[in-house]
């Protein structure tokens, strides 16, 4: 099992973009054997400068199914949404030290 860190933020003046990338995006995810770890909110910066406002721990089986998942044609396919929906997006594999 890999763990994925997903950090956004969010375009406001969007929110019709960012159904049609979540609802087709997260089918094609889940086939990939991702399951959502963790879905929260920035709430408060005491310290630094993270922008992001929406963060996401996702699981896969393995690295293999994450690059399968942003490979896919099907997920390449809602990139124009995504990029309408959202300022910033990353997608990180986490490591466990």
């Amino acid at each position: 099992m890999v763990h994925v860190l997903v950090t956004l933020i969010p375009n406001p003046q969007a929110s019709e973009a960012a159904e049609n990338y979540k609802k087709r995006a997260v089918e094609v995810r889940d086939e990939y054997g991702a399951e959502v770890v963790l879905r929260m909110q920035a709430k408060e910066r005491l310290l630094g400068s993270f922008e992001e406002e929406s963060i996401r721990v996702l699981k896969f089986p393995s690295v293999d199914h994450v690059r399968g998942w942003l490979t896919d044609p099907r997920y390449l396919e809602v990139l124009p949404y995504r990029d309408q929906a959202y300022h910033k997006v990353t997608i990180t594999v986490l490591e466990d030290l």
